[in-house]
């Protein structure tokens, strides 16, 4: 059976893509390895636009702990698609991620990644000062 990743509603962030050259397999569309690539260019691009580092949030650093890919439809070089970031469960020491690429309303792919923080070499909860510019 095949994996289904059933998306939040709520989006936190977008961001465009275009799929380069390089991005492309030898079977002549885009290479499932370039998708988690992309997930870490949203991360890292909604993490910056509250002012953070995935490497510095509040002194605290980011860990994929696991990652999820649904593929839906194909995409070639020189497209221009779209990214969106969800936000999923929220627990003790994190919360899930969602991503879903698009070429306008055609779906290529959905991603969750589960996001931990760590600080001083422990697993901690997400800083505050995340948290609030969440909301």
């Amino acid at each position: 059976m095949r994996i289904r990743l059933d998306l939040p509603q709520s989006v936190l962030f977008s961001m465009d893509i275009f799929v380069r050259v390089t991005d492309i397999n030898y079977a002549g569309h885009l290479g499932n390895d370039r998708l988690l690539v992309y997930a870490q260019e949203c991360r890292s691009a909604w993490f910056h636009s509250m002012g953070f580092h995935e490497l510095d949030i509040d002194g605290c650093s980011t860990i994929m702990a696991d990652a999820a890919l649904q593929y839906i439809n194909e995409a070639f070089a020189q497209e221009h698609l779209t990214m969106d970031l969800l936000l999923g469960e929220q627990h003790k020491y994190g919360f899930d991620l969602y991503y879903l690429l698009r070429r306008g309303e055609d779906e290529i792919c959905r991603i969750k990644t589960a996001i931990l923080f760590r600080k001083d070499a422990q697993l901690t909860s997400p800083p505050d000062g995340l948290l609030n510019k969440m909301k």
